[in-house]
């Protein structure tokens, strides 16, 4: 117990040290940004854990956790997620790319792997999106859900209903290939 304690207070104090360099190797955030090791606009090179909230602009590694924002800090910070991002709710208002698993999923850009529930993309999608509701404006890859929504469609959807509005044949249910 008396060495987790030291490993704790350890980390903690080389997380408040790091932020000088604008990057650290751990946050953990328990309500953002006020009860978290290190403020929003540090980069976050290893782990995250958001136990329940924590919030960062830039994140490569492992974010793990109840909710995960991601943000822009400023003009010179712009959010973006590189990581296996594991949470109940996931929102980057930037880019993502990696694996992403939670109930809903949110962000401006994604590319990679994103599972959950609902998965909304605002801006280019690619990869592959597997959940109840899968919306973006451009999807490339592979969709499976119980309704797929994109307006420029460049791959495969698979559900119940297909929705790819600017393409030839606008819905097709259970399957809908557009390349």
């Amino acid at each position: 117990m008396k060495k987790l304690l030291l490993t704790l207070v350890l980390l903690a104090l080389a997380a408040t040290a790091l932020p000088a360099f604008d990057n650290t190797a751990f946050q953990l955030g328990l309500w953002s940004p006020k009860l978290q090791l290190v403020p929003p606009e540090i980069t976050i090179s290893g782990l995250k854990l958001n136990l329940p909230y924590g919030s960062n602009c830039q994140i490569t590694g492992l974010d793990l956790g109840l909710v995960s924002i991601t943000r822009e800090q400023g003009a010179e910070l712009e959010a973006r997620v590189a990581a296996l991002q594991v949470n109940l709710f996931n929102s980057n208002s930037g880019s993502f790319s990696g694996l992403q698993a939670g109930l809903v999923n949110l962000s401006d850009t994604s590319c990679g792997i994103v599972l959950g529930a609902v998965n909304s993309t605002n801006g280019k999608a690619s990869g592959i999106h597997c959940g109840l509701v899968n919306t973006s404006l451009e999807f490339r890859g592979l969709e499976v859900g119980l309704v797929n929504y994109t307006e420029f469609l460049e791959g495969i959807q698979i559900g119940l209903i297909n929705i790819a509005t600017k393409s030839t044949i606008p819905f097709l249910p259970i399957v809908n290939v557009c390349f």
